[in-house]
């Protein structure tokens, strides 16, 4: 049990090493808010997560499946099930994509970078990522986001073909007022760069 516990903090330790790295080979930066602007937002987690907020359920990544995993493959949980059209609250990692696409974004259990045009649909994806849709913006693109973030939405559970052509299963819906501040920070972040 200590071996495996030393193992991912190696590897953990590891991969937060080579991601400023990744970054740079893929033109990171020159498309990231800064950490301090995210951290300062309504977005960004800081230190100690309050309870959510009354008629918001806490999903976490880890609980979209059935543990262990069957000879049917990945199963949804009772709970992802349970939660579906339901207010919910996800915290995770917005995946850095080469090329980013309009009106969403897909958060993942771990900071991970996707390279389309490379590695196509062959990437190393986690299973278990949701997608954020934001509320009335389908045309607007939103820059790297850093650091650890929380969304509050609409939970839908099921296939769905998205934009990019990637078929999700799982999708958090922001609501208008939440879309309109994520982008405002992304159009500040921006404007701050110019």
């Amino acid at each position: 049990m200590q071996l495996n516990a030393l193992a991912t903090l190696r590897h953990s330790l590891l991969f937060a090493l080579l991601l400023p790295a990744l970054a740079l080979a893929h033109g990171g930066p020159s498309n990231q808010v800064r950490p301090d602007d995210v951290r300062a937002s309504v977005f960004g987690v800081r230190g100690e997560l309050a309870p959510p907020p009354a008629g918001v359920a806490d999903l976490k990544f880890r609980e979209f499946f059935r543990l262990p995993i069957g000879p049917r493959g990945l199963e949804p949980s009772a709970k992802l099930q349970s939660l579906d059209g339901k207010r919910v609250r996800l915290i995770g990692y917005m995946a850095d994509r080469e090329e980013p696409a309009a009106g969403f974004l897909i958060l993942a259990p771990l900071p991970v970078s996707i390279a389309e045009v490379e590695d196509g649909p062959a990437d190393d994806m986690p299973a278990s990522v949701a997608y954020v849709h934001l509320a009335g913006f389908a045309d607007k693109t939103l820059p790297q986001l850093p650091g650890l973030l929380e969304f509050t939405g609409t939970l839908r559970v099921g296939s769905f073909e998205e934009a990019d052509g990637r078929v999700s299963t799982v999708r958090l819906q922001l609501d208008a007022s939440a879309s309109r501040a994520l982008l405002h920070l992304g159009e500040q972040a921006i404007a701050a760069k110019h």
